[in-house]
C-alpha cells in the first residue's frame, strides 16, 4: 500500500481557490430562538444560496406534514424509492463538482483541511454520510471554487467564490434536478 503522501494528489492552488480556502465562517454565539448576532458567512456577501430537493423553503406546517424529509423517516416509513432520487440526484451534482477533488474541512482533527481525490471514493462516502445526516459535511470543490456545508434536511449551503461561479454551480443543481432557494 502506498504512503498517504503517494496517496494523495497535490492539487494547483488557483487565486480562487486560495480565496476561498482563506475565508472563514463566524461563529454565531447568540441563543437559541434568539436571531443572530451577526451572519456567520458575511464574508460572501450576496453569494451564498442554497440547494434542496424542495422547490421552496418549507413553512414549519409544511415540514412537518412533509412525509419524507430526513433518511430516517423514509427509512421508518418505508418510503425510500422517492428519498434515494433525490439522494441520487445530489450525488450526480457532487459527483460533477467533485470531478477534481475537494478539500475536506475538519477543524477536529489535527492538521485541519485536507484533499479528498476524487477517485478515492472517500468522497461519494462523505456526501453519502452528509445526505443521509449521519454527519455534516464542510467540503470546498476544486474544479468549481465552492464551499458546501451539508446536512440539513436534503437541503445544503452553498458558498460560492464569485457571482459567476454562483451562477455555473446553480446551473449544474438545476441539470441534476435540485433547486436553488436563496
Amino acid at each position: 500500500m502506498p504512503a498517504p503522501s503517494d496517496r494523495i494528489r497535490a492539487t494547483p492552488m488557483t487565486p480562487d481557490l486560495k480565496s476561498l480556502l482563506s475565508r472563514r465562517i463566524h461563529p454565531d454565539d447568540s441563543l437559541p430562538g434568539e436571531p443572530a448576532k451577526e451572519d456567520p458567512y458575511r464574508e460572501w456577501g450576496d453569494l451564498p444560496f442554497s440547494v434542496s430537493v424542495f422547490d421552496h423553503w418549507l413553512s414549519e406546517e409544511e415540514y412537518i406534514a412533509e412525509p419524507v424529509v430526513r433518511h430516517h423517516d423514509a427509512v421508518k416509513k418505508g418510503l425510500m424509492a422517492g428519498y434515494l432520487e433525490g439522494e441520487r440526484r445530489f450525488e450526480a451534482f457532487y459527483a460533477e463538482l467533485g470531478r477534481e477533488g475537494a478539500y475536506l474541512e475538519a477543524r477536529w482533527r489535527q492538521g485541519g483541511r485536507r484533499f479528498v481525490p476524487a477517485s478515492s471514493g472517500l468522497l461519494k462516502r462523505i456526501v453519502r454520510h452528509s445526505l443521509r445526516e449521519g454527519r455534516g459535511m464542510d467540503l470546498v470543490f476544486v474544479a468549481a471554487p465552492v464551499r458546501v456545508i451539508g446536512c440539513w434536511n436534503r437541503t445544503d449551503l452553498l458558498l460560492p467564490e464569485t457571482a459567476a461561479i454562483r451562477n455555473e454551480v446553480a446551473a449544474a443543481a438545476m441539470r441534476h434536478g435540485l433547486h436553488v432557494l436563496p
